[in-house]
C-alpha cells in the first residue's frame, strides 16, 4: 500500500491562497478586533501549538492582541510560503520572532536567528544605531524569551572588533538612561571581556563630560572594574588618570566617597600579576594546519575561515588561503581561484571591521595565485600602503638561536600616541621566547614582555603599547648564505615575510638535528628526516643551518 509521505516544513503551500474565504477556516483576531484568515491544516503543519489548538481543542479562533497586523501577516505568509527573507525587517523582527516562539515554529525561529546574525555581523564600525538595535533585541530575547543565544552572537560580533567595541561602549554609556539594569551593564561588561580598559576609557570620558560626578551606571561598572587586578598593571596610566578624576570630585556622596576610597586602596596594593605574568602571549600564532588539510576545495575553505573563531584579522585569513593553495599544489595556477573570490574576501573583511593587508606583506609572496588575483583586483579596502608598521627585530638568529634557547628579541618602535619620551634607551618592546625541544615541541612560545622592570637599559616599554598585542602579525625574514660559512661563489638570497600562522609550532626533525616551522625546513634538502607525523606535501628548504639567518618581524596594523 502506498504511504503518503509526511509533510516537511518549511514548504511552499502557495501564499496566493492565504486569506481566501474558500480555503480559510481559522481566524487570527488582532487587538482592534480585525480578523486575518488562514487554513488550519497549513498552520498546523508549521506549528505544533496551533495543531493542538485546532485538532484537540477544536478552536477556530486564535486571539493575538499583543501583535501588530504587520507581524501577524508576516507570520502567516511565512507559514504559507516557507520563507521570510523578503518579509522580515528590523521594524517587525521582534514581534515575528516572538510569535514564532509562542507557536513553536522551529524553522521560523531558526530563520529569525539567522536574520539576526546577518544584522550583527554586518554592523558598521561607526553606526551606533545599528549596534544599539542588535544589543537591545538580544536583551529583549534574553528577558522575555529566556534565551541567551542572541546575546552570545552580539558578544561574538564585537569580540574581534576593538574599534567597534570601543565606539559602542563609549556611546552606550554616554547616551543610556542614568539607571540601566544590572543585566544590561553585565552584558556590556561581557562585550568588553579581556578588553576592560575600554570601560576605563569610557568612564574617564564620562567623568569629563559630567563635571566629575559619578552616574549610577558608572558606579556599577567602577565596582566591577576596580576588582580586576591586571588593569592596574597593564593600563597603569589610564587607571591613574581615572583615579585622579575621581579624587577631583568636590562633594562626593557618602557612597561615592567609599567607592573612591576602595579604588585608592586597591591601586596601592602590590600586584601579584606583575610577578606571576610578566608577558602576554601573542594571540595570532600557532594555528593548526590539520584544520586546513582535510578541506577539499576553496569554497569549503572560505566557508571554514568565515565561520572559524580563530580567524580574527585579514592576515590570518590570507595566510590560510596562501598555505592551503601551496600545500594542495595550486599556488601557481590562477584557474584554481574562482571568479569573485577576492570580492568575497573584501566583503567579509568589511563585515568584520578588519584592517586591510599591508602591500608589503602580500607583495613578498610573488608566486601565489591568490596574491596575484588581489593585485589584479586592487580592491582598495583590502590593501593599505601606510596604515601599518613593519617592525623588524634588531638582529637575526640561526635556527638554534631562535628556537632552542630562552631569549629576548628586541624591536625598536614608538607608538604614535607617545609624542615625547625622556626615558633612557630606545622606545620599543621585547618578544620573549620560551625554547622548544624535540620531545615537547609545545613548549615553544612567544610573548610580549610587559613588565617594564625586566627591560634592559638600551630599550624600554610604554604601557600605551600593551594594546598592540591584539594587532601584531608575526612573520620571519630568511637570509641564506649569510653566516660564518658564507660561500663567496654563491649569492646571498633572502625571503621576506614567511607565512607561519597556520604551521603550528617549530619542531626538530626525527633525528633531532634540524629545525622546521611547518613546511619551512631550515636545512638542505635531503639532509634532514621528516619528524614523526610530518603532514606537509610541499616544503621549502633553506640550505646549511649555520649559513641561515632568521630575522623575526611583526606587522602592526592599527
Amino acid at each position: 500500500m502506498y504511504k503518503i509521505p509526511k509533510v516537511q516544513v518549511p514548504m511552499d503551500f502557495g501564499v496566493q491562497y492565504l486569506g481566501l474565504p474558500s480555503h480559510s477556516n481559522l481566524r487570527f483576531v488582532l487587538g482592534n478586533g480585525e480578523e486575518l484568515l488562514a487554513n488550519s491544516m497549513i498552520m498546523s503543519f508549521n506549528s505544533p501549538v496551533i495543531e493542538d489548538m485546532t485538532t484537540n481543542l477544536f478552536q477556530h479562533t486564535i486571539h493575538v492582541p499583543e501583535f501588530t497586523k504587520n507581524a501577524v501577516q508576516c507570520f502567516l505568509a511565512a507559514s504559507y510560503s516557507g520563507g521570510i527573507a523578503d518579509r522580515i525587517s528590523k521594524s517587525n523582527f521582534r514581534e515575528v520572532n516572538k510569535i514564532a516562539h509562542m507557536f513553536e515554529v522551529g524553522w521560523l525561529i531558526e530563520g529569525c536567528f539567522g536574520y539576526f546574525k546577518t544584522l550583527t555581523f554586518g554592523m558598521e564600525t561607526d553606526n551606533f544605531s545599528e549596534q544599539l538595535y542588535v544589543f537591545n533585541e538580544a536583551m529583549f530575547v534574553m528577558k522575555n524569551l529566556k534565551k541567551r543565544n542572541y546575546i552570545e552572537i552580539v558578544i561574538k560580533g564585537f569580540s574581534t572588533r576593538l574599534s567597534e567595541t570601543r565606539y559602542f561602549i563609549s556611546n552606550y554609556l554616554n547616551t543610556a538612561p542614568s539607571h540601566c539594569s544590572a543585566a544590561h551593564l553585565d552584558v556590556i561588561f561581557e562585550i568588553a571581556e579581556s578588553k576592560e580598559y575600554i570601560l576605563l576609557e569610557a568612564l574617564v570620558e564620562q567623568l569629563d563630560k559630567s563635571k566629575y560626578s559619578i552616574s549610577s551606571n558608572g558606579r556599577y561598572i567602577l565596582n566591577k572594574v576596580c576588582s580586576i587586578e591586571r588593569l592596574r598593571f597593564t593600563h597603569k596610566s589610564l587607571y591613574q588618570n581615572l583615579l585622579k578624576k575621581l579624587e577631583g570630585i568636590e562633594n562626593p556622596s557618602g557612597e561615592d566617597f567609599m567607592l573612591i576610597l576602595k579604588i585608592r586602596q586597591e591601586s596601592q596594593k602590590k600586584s601579584k600579576i606583575q610577578a606571576s605574568i610578566p608577558y602576554a602571549t601573542i594571540p595570532n600564532l600557532f594555528h593548526d594546519y590539520e584544520k586546513l588539510k582535510s578541506i577539499g576545495d576553496i569554497d569549503s575553505l572560505f566557508k571554514f575561515l568565515v565561520e572559524s573563531p580563530e580567524v580574527t584579522n585579514c592576515y590570518i585569513f590570507y595566510d590560510a588561503v596562501a598555505i592551503w593553495l601551496n600545500q594542495k599544489g595550486y599556488s601557481s595556477y590562477a584557474q584554481f581561484i574562482p571568479e569573485g573570490l577576492v570580492e568575497r574576501f573584501a566583503e567579509h573583511k568589511h563585515s568584520r571591521g578588519w584592517k586591510p593587508l599591508s602591500l608589503h606583506y602580500i607583495g613578498a609572496d610573488t608566486a601565489n595565485s591568490f596574491n596575484r588575483k588581489i593585485f589584479e583586483n586592487m580592491n582598495p579596502s583590502l590593501i593599505t600602503y601606510n596604515r601599518y608598521h613593519r617592525i623588524e627585530s634588531t638582529r637575526g638568529y640561526t635556527p638554534d638561536e631562535l628556537f632552542a634557547r630562552n631569549h629576548d628579541m628586541k624591536f625598536k618602535f614608538r607608538e604614535e600616541s607617545i609624542k615625547e619620551c625622556t626615558k633612557k634607551g630606545d622606545c620599543g618592546f621585547i618578544l620573549r621566547v620560551t625554547a622548544g625541544s624535540s620531545k615537547k615541541d609545545n613548549n615553544f612560545d612567544i610573548g610580549l614582555l610587559t613588565e617594564t622592570k625586566l627591560y634592559p637599559d638600551d630599550i624600554h616599554f610604554h604601557d600605551e603599547s600593551l594594546s598592540m598585542i591584539d594587532f601584531i602579525h608575526f612573520t620571519l625574514d630568511v637570509t641564506e648564505n649569510d653566516g660564518p660559512t658564507k660561500d663567496p661563489t654563491f649569492p646571498t638570497v633572502s625571503w621576506d615575510s614567511l607565512k607561519v600562522t597556520w604551521y603550528g609550532k617549530p619542531r626538530k626533525d626525527a633525528a633531532n638535528k634540524y629545525w622546521s616551522w611547518g613546511a619551512h625546513r631550515f636545512h638542505k634538502k635531503g639532509s634532514g628526516r621528516p619528524h614523526p607525523g610530518d603532514r606537509y606535501r610541499r616544503g621549502q628548504y633553506f640550505g646549511d643551518p649555520s649559513a641561515i639567518r632568521l630575522r623575526p618581524a611583526v606587522y602592526y596594523f592599527h
